[in-house]
């Protein structure tokens, strides 16, 4: 009888898939299946199923090919690229007495562009056609994919629903889109089902094998489970996992949980030692309104069992802290001492509660999420690590350890060139790092790069051979200019410190003379002969008259605390090909466009109001983060281009701004573009005038129906 059933409504299906619209009953998808969790369930093993496609825009559709629902711009018999959107909406599924449901496909992403061209989307039930799929108000549900490198690996993706949409009816849709270049987007195996993503009706009593002591997590991906209270959830990636309430230049309130699986905390026998819990992390965009420490928790429970709010949560007393770089380098969190209470539980979940309000989103990464016995038991290093006393740099002693490297020792040039590992074997503290030595080339240790001002500097370290092979080392710095060791000026070295040894650490000081503000990376290299490893421990940089050129050096007159709402550090650069990260649009007219301003992985943020064949009038600012001038001052940089000005006056049309406090004023540039083509140039605009000042830059472009430029920012810093 049951084989009957399923043969009939397996016909009835069949007769379904053409149409667009799909009556209830038939919406609801579990009927007539034994499986009561399955709600939607999608293979598109051989049709795109109960999924419809609706092109907006373009000639881009949804198809089924290789067993997938397949969607690209890139036509690879003709090589041409066609422009397009398209969604490919699924039926409705009833979410009426359902108390949580979460949506799971697999998936291969190629050429991938940008998230915002290939989304998982949500709304409330509705008719589908091509009018009210483009007037529905979505929601993204997923944003972030990962990018394959063939065609035969899948990953997986999976999203919580929110609860809002509890005892509705909704629809599920595949938003792809194709501008210039085309990804190709291929989905299979995509259901929706009942309960929270991770986790079981009935969980087998006990840990499994995995999750007894050590527990270790490198990317928070695999087993943990994602619980959003309300707005964005926290995306799990391959490497990391990232919760933020901003996208869209726009922000959502957000509180989302991320749950580990139940881990088994019961000593191992013999081992006296405490139950700690350690992970990595990088906190940035920390804004007013922001309750750093309430927004950012790590909490611990034995009674999880899917729902976060009916739960018991133990604070694990973590405190977060900001970026002090402002980038994007990930440090080892204070190690944290799970409570007696904790230990010894066969299943204690450990959950990173996010949250944000609508006026300001952080962004907050993870890794490498651990639960062991052992190791440090204190407060531990500072998850950022800064310069103290006279020295100009961080991290000198080498204690401060993330993803293998030392913090902040990593050139963004060519200058970091050998493979570092850290040593127990130290000059003070705990550990010094070990520099690889080979015959075949000089290797060198480099440390991020730093603008000084004019003056005498002294760099001292510590070193010692870390074999019997002994060992020698060389002191200098490189002059970096644009990320790039300048050619005509290159590297600068002092003598050579040779004959090292392994019973003795050797001093070794390198006195230079800086003329002007110069951005350097300071460098210990290991030459080639004897090309054996050595270790270096404890260096600093002093100085008498000089210092860092952002302020923050010996002058006492340069106080970091006057500027508390420094939200971006200086020296700050940005290349918009690639992020646009702190950065929002702030559309005034769009005089019936989707959009002026758009990112391009080719040409950087462009703003052009040129449409359908026509000039549109238009207004939209595109606006930075906020910076604060340094006394000494700040210059600003920015590559770009304008074309098809046609003879109008430039300054009616396009603008770089400053916005300072209550006021907004036109920044004079040293150079404008000819407006004529796509030919960039290089400009410069001094900041001295806001020296002490908190300020935004903003690039304001207007349009006509006379003219609607193009312009085009590639890249832009301040220093």
């Amino acid at each position: 009888m049951k084989k009957l059933l399923s043969l009939v409504c397996a016909a009835m299906a069949l007769v379904f898939t053409a149409c667009e619209d799909v009556p209830a009953p038939y919406t609801i998808n579990s009927e007539g299946s034994s499986d009561t969790k399955t709600l939607l369930s999608e293979t598109f093993a051989s049709s795109l199923g109960k999924f419809a496609n609706f092109t907006t825009d373009g000639g881009v559709a949804w198809k089924n090919s290789y067993s997938c629902a397949t969607a690209t711009g890139y036509d690879n018999a003709t090589k041409t690229t066609t422009d397009g959107t398209a969604y490919l909406v699924g039926p409705a599924v009833d979410l009426t007495n359902v108390d949580s449901a979460y949506v799971t496909y697999e998936y291969i992403l190629r050429f991938n562009r940008d998230q915002d061209y290939q989304k998982l989307l949500i709304a409330e039930d509705f008719v589908p056609n091509a009018n009210t799929v483009t007037s529905q108000t979505w929601e993204t549900l997923i944003a972030n994919h990962t990018e394959g490198s063939d065609y035969t690996t899948f990953y997986t993706a999976t999203a919580q629903i929110p609860q809002k949409y509890m005892g509705k009816k909704v629809r599920i849709a595949l938003y792809f889109k194709c501008e210039t270049n085309s990804s190709t987007w291929e989905v299979k195996n995509l259901k929706v089902m009942k309960g929270v993503a991770g986790s079981t009706p009935e969980p087998t009593p006990g840990p499994t094998e995995e999750n007894v002591l050590p527990y270790t997590s490198n990317s928070l991906k695999d087993g943990f489970t994602v619980v959003t209270e309300k707005g964005t959830a926290w995306s799990l990636g391959n490497t990391y996992a990232k919760a933020t309430g901003y996208a869209n230049s726009a922000t959502t309130p957000t509180i989302s949980w991320l749950v580990s699986p139940a881990i088994n905390t019961t000593k191992a026998e013999g081992n006296d030692e405490p139950v700690i819990v350690d992970f990595d992390y990088v906190l940035r965009y920390v804004g007013a309104g922001t309750d750093i420490t309430a927004f950012h928790k790590l909490y611990a429970s034995t009674d999880f069992d899917g729902d976060v709010t009916k739960a018991t949560w133990t604070d694990l007393g973590f405190e977060a802290v900001e970026s002090a770089t402002k980038d994007w380098t990930f440090y080892a969190a204070p190690t944290l001492t799970l409570p007696a209470a904790l230990v010894g539980q066969e299943k204690v979940y450990f959950a990173f509660r996010f949250e944000c309000n609508d006026q300001n989103s952080t962004t907050w990464e993870l890794k490498n999420f651990k639960v062991h016995q052992g190791g440090k038991t204190g407060p531990g290093p500072d998850p950022v690590p800064e310069p103290s006393g006279d020295n100009l740099i961080a991290n000198g002693t080498f204690e401060a350890w993330s993803g293998g490297e030392p913090v902040y020792w990593k050139s963004a040039s060519t200058a970091s060139s050998a493979t570092l590992s850290q040593s127990n074997e130290s000059h003070s503290g705990s550990y010094s790092v070990e520099v690889e030595g080979t015959s075949s080339s000089n290797k060198r240790l480099a440390y991020k790069e730093i603008t000084l001002k004019a003056g005498s500097y002294n760099m001292k370290f510590y070193a010692k051979a870390a074999t019997s092979a002994g060992g020698s080392v060389r002191p200098g710095y490189a002059i970096v200019e644009d990320g790039k060791i300048n050619s005509s000026s290159g590297y600068k070295y002092g003598d050579y410190v040779n004959n090292l040894t392994t019973g003795e650490w050797t001093e070794v000081n390198h006195p230079f003379t800086l003329s002007g503000e110069t951005t350097i990376c300071l460098l210990v290299m290991n030459p080639k002969n004897p090309g054996a490893n050595v270790l270096i421990d404890d260096v600093e940089l002093t100085t008498s008259d000089g210092g860092l050129a952002d302020g923050s050096g010996d002058d006492p007159d340069d106080n970091p605390d006057d500027n508390p709402g420094d939200d971006t550090g200086i020296p700050y650069s940005i290349n918009f090909t690639s992020s646009t990260e702190g950065w929002t649009i702030n559309d005034i007219n769009l005089g019936g466009l989707n959009y002026v301003w758009k990112q391009d992985k080719t040409y950087g943020m462009k703003a052009s109001a040129f449409y359908n064949s026509k000039n549109n009038a238009a207004e939209s600012d595109f606006i930075s983060p906020e910076f604060s001038i340094p006394a000494a001052g700040a210059n600003l940089s920015i590559n770009h281009a304008l074309n098809f000005l046609k003879g109008h006056e430039r300054a009616d049309y396009v603008a770089v701004q400053v916005i300072c406090g209550e006021t907004t004023e036109d920044l004079a540039l040293s150079t404008w573009p000819a407006g004529t083509d796509y030919t960039y140039v290089d400009a410069t605009a001094s900041l001295a005038k806001y020296a002490g000042k908190t300020i935004k830059i903003v690039f304001h472009y207007k349009s006509t129906t006379d003219c609607a430029p193009t312009w085009e920012i590639k890249t832009l810093s301040i220093q």
